[in-house]
């Protein structure tokens, strides 16, 4: 009835009234509407792109250069260049092992959270696998190859303090790595790294490939045999990278795939994870028929080729087998004229079992290599060894040799997203030869520490405005949704349609089909947004302009994201900038009450773009590279610095202790602000204070505002644990006319207790409050309050219709409806 409306609007008015007067809100509101310090302008997604397109840009060559200085001083200290022969007992060389257990006593470990270990941040450690003999001569060799590279990796860090773990490895196994840190075993489980075969190491090893798989299941292949070839092409699947294709097949008597894909594949994880579990269904009977297997894997490779399913570069074909019965040069002669088709064979079976001279013969013949695979041990040999040929092309073009980005993967000691950028390093081809000395002498990379990059990239942009970054396979390489989850593996594999949901399907499809073809432009759609601001979080739709380019030069685009709420951009007269005021609120409420989001800092020298005499960058953590959002961020301190005033006022003092009659002191837990940039005010003391959030936990607070009208009250459950320590923001996104839409250039809440909310509904029902009762839901319909009878605090955060089945047959009662 009447009451019921008369009690909404009470509750909803007692509330806008305690966001008022403890955060001022319609002060600031009108600040921001009327100072001539700010103005807002239309974002030109266009322009907006380009400049995240440069800034990104320098950000990757300063990677590819800390590479180049790695590759080169390796290449510079190779026997070659030194103009030496290749000695057979190289200089003796102190190196400090990876996983000796006394590294602390020999070096300084100090830790650091950017690497979240105990590092030293002068030394290297050397790292190489259990099945590798310390003291051989190619270990000796690449660790005198290697020696003194920490002066480059210190210099590389001096240079960019986000490049994180540096390293070389060696075509021995051996890795150098800097900043030296102790190696532990991941789960305790057996030290079985081995950098030659990580995927880094892979893709810089060689140009991309095109593979076809041919594994002999004819019965001669039964028992050992056919179990070691198993093992040996799941390691080799393992060297396999994204940009590679390949098809895999068994033959005996017929050839068939063991996949449902008749020709060549991008070697997504995906598709690798099929193969695998394939694999392991593989038996072994019958005869063999070479000659079906020969002519199909070349069929295979020239089908593809017309299909456009190739990388157009490096083709091979790898067999597994035992023996040959006859003589097939005819058949390779014929498909494979020039050579340009490498032919690998690995070898099975007992040592003397059937002639293997043939194998040889066809391999040597076809520009690739034949190994005998007699058991374990003989595998990591044979697939060095077909690593090697793969790299022979890049020693015969080394000025041109290509720096490769892996995909992104998973680092176990920083428990994050890690991206290797690597490049081989390699020697003349001709030079090497003459000195009997091999070309390939191994790779150099550092590690890209993915959320440092998401810091980057979103310190370009307010608001909800955000960016993401795929590479030419289409594979996600950063996303701000983009984070480890329970079920995760070392390589994510996840492409836009796992990041980006549209309304219409097909406007996705059309964004990653433009970015795939590294095209620049736009395409408006209706994308669902998530907002993770309360403990269920938020999702809705919104109209959404993409923004999509390539970056030249590398082998990533990207694209910006502006949904609707997002079309305005503050834009600052710096020469209002009321300098001392915002130095001096710097100075007084740090690390009280005033807390800023904080943005890694560029290479630049700060005078070249900043004032020095405004504010303290360094201690800021502002980002000189970005000078708008400097001035932004210090407007936003000036335009909110009323609301400090009265938090330390007596006045605010003296309202806060007669708030709720002496009855719950502590029932109004905190009062805070936050702008689009990324300014936190509150009036407790945040450094103190564990119930308050810090600024960067509090940007999703602020975007979840954008998913509803602004001006407009919303109330969020935080946290539930007892019912005294039940929490709720009441919050409040302030709205600026600007043309024809409205801006939202902050939200303020305050945080209480559910004590409070008891006491706010009972002062706004009044006399009603025994007689009408009242439902407080959120903007999803899930139970913040409620005065029904046999309500306990169990209820909150329950769906509606859960807790009251039927509501409009409650009599008299009347629910009411959100505070939205």
């Amino acid at each position: 009835g009447s009451s019921g409306i008369n009690a909404e609007y009470g509750i909803k008015d007692a509330l806008y009234r305690l966001l008022n007067e403890a955060t001022k809100l319609e002060e600031i509101q009108g600040v921001f509407t009327t100072s001539d310090l700010i103005r807002y302008e239309d974002i030109d997604g266009t322009e907006l792109l380009k400049d995240a397109g440069e800034k990104l840009k320098e950000i990757l060559k300063s990677k590819t250069d800390a590479v180049d200085n790695i590759a080169n001083f390796v290449r510079q200290k190779s026997p070659l260049r030194q103009g030496t022969q290749m000695q057979r007992d190289p200089p003796t060389c102190t190196y400090i092992l990876a996983k000796d257990g006394q590294m602390g006593d020999r070096i300084n470990l100090t830790f650091y959270p950017e690497f979240n270990a105990e590092v030293n941040l002068t030394e290297t450690v050397v790292h190489f696998p259990v099945d590798v003999y310390e003291f051989s001569d190619e270990i000796k060799s690449a660790i005198h190859l290697t020696d003194g590279l920490e002066e480059v990796f210190v210099d590389n860090y001096s240079r960019d303090r986000f490049i994180f773990a540096q390293y070389f490895g060696s075509t021995s196994g051996l890795l150098r790595y800097y900043p030296a840190y102790y190696w532990e075993d991941v789960n305790n489980e057996t030290d079985v790294y081995d950098c030659r075969f990580r995927s880094w190491y892979i893709e810089a090893a060689g140009q991309p490939r095109d593979v076809v798989f041919l594994m002999d299941t004819s019965g001669s292949m039964y028992g050992w045999a056919l179990k070691v070839a198993k093992y040996t092409a799941k390691r080799l699947l393992s060297i396999i990278s994204e940009k590679d294709h390949l098809a895999f097949f068994t033959f005996n008597t017929t050839t068939k795939p063991i996949s449902c894909y008749p020709n060549l594949e991008r070697a997504r994880l995906k598709y690798i994870n099929y193969l695998l579990g394939e694999i392991d269904k593989i038996t072994a009977k019958g005869a063999s028929n070479f000659t079906i297997a020969l002519n199909t894997a070349f069929d295979v490779l020239e089908e593809s080729a017309r299909l456009n399913k190739t990388c157009d570069c490096q083709r091979a074909i790898i067999i597994f087998s035992d023996y040959l019965r006859s003589d097939y040069a005819e058949i390779l002669q014929r498909r494979n004229p020039d050579g340009r088709v490498r032919v690998f064979i690995l070898a099975f079976g007992a040592p003397n079992q059937g002639d293997t001279t043939k194998l040889e013969e066809i391999a040597c013949t076809n520009n690739g290599f034949f190994s005998k695979v007699y058991n374990y041990g003989d595998v990591v040999p044979a697939i060095s060894n077909i690593l090697a040929v793969f790299g022979q092309p890049l020693s015969l073009n080394v000025p041109n040799i290509q720096t490769t980005w892996s995909t992104v993967y998973y680092e176990y000691d920083r428990q994050n997203f890690v991206l290797t950028v690597g490049k081989s390093v390699v020697l003349d081809y001709s030079l090497s030869t003459s000195a009997k000395i091999e070309p390939f002498l191994g790779v150099a990379a550092i590690d890209v520490d993915i959320p440092q990059m998401k810091t980057i990239m979103t310190g370009m942009f307010s608001g909800i405005m955000y960016a993401f970054m795929i590479n030419n396979n289409g594979v996600i390489i950063l996303h701000p949704r983009m984070v480890p989850i329970d079920d995760f593996t070392d390589k994510p594999d996840m492409d836009i349609n796992d990041m980006e949901v549209t309304e219409n399907s097909n406007d996705i499809l059309e964004v990653a089909k433009s970015m795939l073809n590294r095209t620049t432009g736009s395409i408006r759609a209706r994308s669902l947004v998530y907002f993770p601001d309360t403990i269920r979080g938020k999702e809705t739709f919104q109209d959404t302009e993409y923004y999509m380019t390539s970056l030249d030069g590398y082998p990533f685009s990207i694209g910006i994201v502006v949904p609707s709420s997002e079309r305005q951009i503050i834009k600052v007269d710096a020469d209002k900038i009321n300098k001392t005021l915002v130095r001096d609120s710097i100075l007084s409420d740090v690390p009280d009450r005033l807390r800023w989001k904080k943005y890694p800092l560029c290479t630049k020298n700060i005078t070249d773009t900043i004032d020095p005499n405004m504010l303290d960058a360094k201690e800021l953590q502002l980002d000189p590279c970005y000078p708008d959002r400097y001035n932004t961020m210090a407007a936003e301190i000036q335009l909110t610095d009323p609301i400090s005033k009265w938090w330390k006022s007596a006045e605010f003092t003296e309202w806060k202790s007669t708030l709720f009659l002496n009855n719950c002191t502590e029932c109004l837990l905190d009062a805070f602000l936050v702008t689009n940039a990324g300014i936190t005010r509150s009036y407790r003391n945040m450094s103190k204070d564990s119930r308050v959030m810090d600024p960067m936990d509090m940007q999703p607070f602020i975007h979840s505002r954008k998913g509803i009208p602004a001006n407009t009250l919303l109330m969020s459950l935080l946290d539930r644990n007892d019912e005294d320590n039940i929490h709720f923001n009441i919050s409040y996104s302030l709205g600026v006319q600007v043309g024809g839409d409205i801006f939202e250039p902050l939200a303020v809440a305050v945080k209480v207790q559910l004590k409070a909310l008891r006491y706010i509904l009972r002062k706004a029902l009044g006399n009603n409050f025994n007689r009408v009762a009242v439902t407080l839901l959120d903007e999803n319909a899930f139970i913040i309050f409620s005065t029904n009878d046999g309500y306990s605090p169990t209820e909150i955060d329950r769906f509606f219709d859960k807790t009251h089945p039927s509501p409009h047959l409650s009599g008299s009662r009347s629910i009411s409806r959100s505070t939205r």
